[in-house]
């Protein structure tokens, strides 16, 4: 009778510990599938043709450094108003009238790209646009 007893205890535990091994499991290859999503963002820049750029920001940093990190050639000017793009690849403004603007999830920014620090999430897009 003892012995039944100590099996039937000795399955429970096993069972216990089994449930809670796939639980501790379970929440680190969420975390970590979340961190590799997270990584990916930060680098994640679309560039269909060289009059757009799009990507989505990532939080805590402010357009104006995470476009710079993206992309290879950027070049910017400071006026008395702050730094703007200036040239991005071989496309620099003022030509035909042409001018690099920046949006937030679709509309044009009302302020600096270097102002706006992101929440993270939003669809950040750079458009060689002619603003006359």
């Amino acid at each position: 009778m003892l012995k039944k007893q100590f099996y039937k205890q000795w399955s429970f535990y096993v069972i216990l510990a089994a449930i809670a091994l796939i639980g501790i499991v379970a929440t680190f290859y969420v975390q970590s599938s979340a961190n590799s999503d997270n990584n990916q963002v930060e680098t994640a820049v679309v560039q269909s043709n060289p009059e757009y750029i799009s990507y989505t920001a990532v939080s805590g940093k402010t357009s104006l450094d995470q476009l710079k990190e993206s992309t290879a050639d950027v070049q910017t000017k400071t006026t008395e108003y702050g730094e703007y793009v200036d040239t991005i690849g071989t496309l620099v403004g003022g030509t035909d009238g042409k001018y690099w603007t920046f949006y937030i999830d679709g509309e044009m920014a009302s302020v600096g790209a270097g102002s706006y620090t992101q929440k993270g999430g939003e669809k950040i897009e750079w458009k060689f646009v002619n603003l006359q």
